[in-house]
């Protein structure tokens, strides 16, 4: 099941093919410097009935109520944390130039969440500029549906919120490693990417698996298997859909794709 990117040289893009439908599936990258564009994938949207990613931007009931049930720690952060990675927040901290006390009252994975996108607005990374943000303001122009993996905000404040404390740290730390990895690095995997390129956003992956062995459980193989019935109810409409994912859930031998494949669908690399 390896190498369905590697002789591309566009940004990968599969096709899932089974029950006479079809549904396209790329993987987009954080935010970068330059703004996201493939006419090749941006051309898929008037021939979709949907355009499926991973979050909404519905709101059922106050945000801020939702955060101050599931956000809001116990205890104080950093008494949660190890030594060292209480000294790798402190440096995080000051890259997103956020004031660490001003942490202080969350629960790891909402300090996550928010130092990484302080750290996309210290760096200069607009996340307007994404794959995702991109082809959903194209949508909206053509009338295309919207669909996501979490139907409203709500969804996804309570499934982080559920985590338990080993999966939250994890999220937190996983979050620290690609802040400090830098953006120089960063930059690097998404270039090879955006060529077609997969061995970067494996090695993040398996690193991943290794060092935050319960967050991969819950946020790789678990969302990643919850696409499955998904697509596969999907495979039943007239015309395709279009999904858009972060790129590390289609990279690694758990991916989105191999669970397809497993499923019994056929994926293919266009």
């Amino acid at each position: 099941m390896e190498g369905w990117a590697q002789s591309a040289t566009n940004w990968p893009l599969w096709t899932i093919e089974g029950k006479n439908g079809k549904v396209y599936l790329t993987g987009e990258t954080p935010p970068r410097a330059t703004a996201w564009k493939d006419d090749r994938i941006e051309n898929l949207i008037p021939v979709c009935s949907a355009l499926w990613n991973e979050t909404s931007q519905i709101h059922r009931q106050d945000p801020q109520a939702l955060i101050k049930r599931y956000g809001i720690g116990a205890t104080p952060l950093l008494s949660t944390l190890t030594q060292a990675d209480q000294q790798r927040l402190a440096k995080v901290a000051e890259l997103a130039k956020t004031p660490l006390d001003s942490l202080a009252p969350f629960r790891p994975w909402v300090a996550a969440s928010a130092l990484e996108s302080a750290y996309y607005e210290a760096m200069n990374l607009p996340e307007s500029g994404t794959a995702e943000k991109v082809l959903i303001s194209k949508a909206k122009s053509a009338g295309i549906t919207l669909s996501s993996e979490f139907p409203a905000n709500d969804d996804v404040i309570t499934f982080m919120g559920e985590m338990s404390q080993a999966e939250e740290i994890q999220y937190l730390q996983y979050t620290m490693d690609h802040i400090l990895d830098g953006t120089a690095e960063n930059e690097r995997i998404y270039s090879l990417w955006a060529r077609g390129d997969m061995s970067g956003a494996e090695g993040m992956v398996a690193r991943m698996k290794k060092n935050q062995p319960d967050l991969y459980k819950k946020h790789v193989i678990g969302r990643n298997k919850n696409w499955v019935p998904r697509i596969d109810a999907m495979l039943n409409d007239a015309k395709p859909s279009l999904i858009v994912v972060g790129l590390y859930h289609v990279a690694g031998p758990d991916s989105v794709l191999v669970q397809l494949q497993e499923h019994g669908l056929t994926v293919r690399s266009i």
